[in-house]
């Protein structure tokens, strides 16, 4: 980093530099911690939660957006194989676009006018991004987090909110596991959109559904086109769903039943996005103040 990229460095997170002597300044030339009296504490701190907030808005919101304008179209759930992969580059691209928030928010307050985007690029540097990218997902699997969570549900397969479940056959859920998956639902939300606010009752959801293991006993498969085979079904559990999109679900396997043709308009209807319902590993943090915080201590 040069004079000028250290100079404008200091622009954006004066912070840094002043409210946090310990790391930034200690051990550099000898130079003293700087008096309280030296700047504004609390016009510092208002800087660094506004900026801070930015990045913490735009992480989850990039999260739904990928999921919504790439994801989605792409027909890739949470069921898809390679989920995990596509998740972590979602979280991770999600974390570096927080930290473009987060500078961008700070050099806004600091009227940097003409300068703000060469103070932002100075600021990002390869080894910054990489940084923001992998600490956002270290971060975001250390809250609980799983990777295949931020992306699409399949309305035939267990969502991206989908836990524990319960065992299953073809008949209908018992009153009494009704009353389990009703706690698990309240606890966890909708395993396939995540919401459980304002929900009084939760469905006993079929997974597969019976519509689609039913259509698998249907098929038949032939060896050298002779020998039948008979289909293997997976093992079926139940997990809490809303009203909402349980009724997506009969929708979308009821249209899908009556014509074969409209498959092909209905290729994105059993996915469902969940960009709204957060949860606490949806929390970023000011990985940019951080990473800068350290960067005087690299020698």
């Amino acid at each position: 980093m040069n004079i000028h990229e250290s100079s404008m460095m200091k622009r954006i997170f004066p912070e840094i530099h002043l409210m946090l002597p310990p790391l930034s300044r200690v051990g550099v030339q000898g130079t003293p911690p700087p008096s309280p009296l030296d700047f504004d504490y609390l016009k510092q701190w208002h800087h660094t939660l506004l900026s801070w907030s930015a990045g913490v808005v735009t992480f989850p919101a990039c999260i739904g957006l990928f999921q919504a304008l790439i994801f989605r179209p792409l027909q890739i759930s949470n069921a898809t194989f390679g989920a995990q992969v596509f998740g972590i580059c979602s979280v991770g691209t999600a974390g570096v676009m927080a930290s473009i928030g987060l500078l961008g928010t700070s050099a806004y307050l600091l009227n940097f006018g003409t300068d703000m985007p060469e103070a932002m690029i100075s600021s990002l540097d390869t080894r910054c991004i990489l940084f923001n990218g992998v600490a956002s997902a270290v971060w975001f699997y250390i809250l609980g987090g799983r990777f295949h969570s931020v992306l699409p549900s399949s309305l035939v397969n267990p969502g991206a909110f989908a836990n524990r479940g319960l065992t299953a056959s073809f008949n209908y859920a018992s009153n009494e596991k009704k009353k389990k998956l009703n706690i698990q639902g309240k606890q966890h939300g909708c395993h396939t959109c995540g919401r459980f606010w304002l929900i009084d009752k939760f469905i006993a959801d079929h997974q597969p559904p019976l519509a689609v293991i039913r259509d698998m006993m249907l098929k038949r498969r032939y060896i050298l086109g002779i020998f039948p085979t008979r289909p293997k079904i997976p093992n079926q559990r139940f997990y809490p769903q809303c009203n909402q999109c349980s009724q997506k679900q009969q929708n979308y396997l009821s249209a899908l039943s009556r014509v074969k043709v409209q498959r092909l308009k209905l290729k994105w209807r059993h996915i469902v996005t969940h960009g709204t319902s957060l949860r606490l590993y949806h929390l970023w943090l000011p990985f940019p103040i951080i990473y800068h915080m350290f960067e005087p201590l690299k020698g």
